[in-house]
C-alpha cells in the first residue's frame, strides 16, 4: 500500500463516514476500491480527496469536534505562490482552509490526496502529516 493509499477504515475515518458508506459509494461508483496487499480494499487518496472535495460531507454518529482538538483529514486542494499556501482540507464534514508558507508545504510534502492532521485555535489552522 503505497503512502496515499487508504484502507476503507482509514478512509472512512478521514471523511468522518461508516466503513459501510465507503463501500456503498464504491458499490455506486462515486470512488473505485482496488485490492492492495493482502487482498484489502484500498482507495487512493486522490480520489479520495475528489470524492471529499465534491459537496460538504455529512458526519455519521453525530460527531462533534473541539477547536481545541486536532482534526484528522485529507488534503483536497494546495495552492503555492513564491511565499505563500493555501491547503484544504476535508476534515469528516468538515472543510478547513490554512494558509501556510509555500516553503512548509515543500518541506512536509503536503499535497492533494496527503493524510494530515489540522489543529485550530481562533483563526489559526495548522498542518502536521499523519503518520
Amino acid at each position: 500500500m503505497s503512502a496515499n493509499e487508504f484502507k476503507v477504515a482509514e478512509a472512512a475515518a478521514l471523511l468522518g463516514v461508516s466503513d459501510d458508506t465507503i463501500r456503498r459509494w464504491a458499490a455506486d461508483g462515486r470512488l473505485t476500491l482496488r485490492e492492495g496487499k493482502g487482498g484489502v480494499k484500498v482507495v487512493d487518496g486522490r480520489e479520495l480527496a475528489r470524492l471529499a472535495s465534491e459537496s460538504t460531507l455529512e458526519a455519521e454518529g453525530g460527531a462533534t469536534f473541539s477547536v481545541r482538538n486536532r482534526m484528522h483529514g485529507i488534503v483536497t486542494a494546495v495552492k503555492t505562490d513564491a511565499v505563500m499556501a493555501q491547503v484544504d482540507i476535508q476534515a469528516g464534514p468538515f472543510r478547513l482552509v490554512s494558509l501556510i508558507s509555500s516553503e512548509a508545504v515543500e518541506q512536509l510534502g503536503i499535497k492533494v490526496g496527503k493524510a494530515v492532521f489540522a489543529t485550530a485555535k481562533a483563526t489559526n489552522v495548522g498542518v502536521e502529516i499523519a503518520s
